[in-house]
């Protein structure tokens, strides 16, 4: 019977203090808590390309790409988060703000194993600019010739 109580205490305790911690590190915008991001103030945004040919790579050859952005508007730009479409790319970027008429990079990292033949990645980006959502896109020809 104590054993059931203790139990019963131990678990509410744990999910307690989970649910406190819930809300510390990044949220849900990508940016670091207590970064307020006012949802009516937009800015714009430059990318130098949106596009990028790894070209022929052999497969299982990790390759990356930084694509370089720039603050062209009067307010901080803040990536409130970016995903890759498949778990064979993965994303880093800077999650401070980027003051006006300042640069920064996104960088894609894409791990060619177990693809062949023509491969399109696709990056979303998510920011605080009209339009919210921008798309990057990453592009390798896999040879799989060398591991034969």
């Amino acid at each position: 019977m104590f054993r059931k109580i203790g139990f019963i205490f131990v678990l509410q305790f744990v999910v307690l203090i989970s649910c406190n911690n819930a809300g510390k590190g990044l949220g849900n915008d990508g940016v670091e808590n207590g970064q307020h991001i006012d949802k009516t103030v937009l800015t714009e945004i430059e990318f130098e390309s949106k596009e990028y040919d790894f070209g022929t790579i052999t497969s299982g050859e990790n390759v990356s790409h930084r694509f370089k952005i720039k603050n062209i508007g009067s307010s901080k730009l803040y990536i409130k988060n970016v995903s890759a479409d498949c778990g064979c790319t993965v994303i880093d970027y800077d999650k401070e703000a980027i003051l006006p008429g300042k640069e920064s990079y996104i960088e894609a990292v894409f791990n060619s194993s177990g693809y062949r033949g023509t491969q399109v990645k696709k990056i979303k980006v998510y920011t605080n600019t009209k339009p919210e959502e921008n798309e990057l896109v990453i592009a390798a020809t896999i040879d799989i010739s060398e591991i034969q």
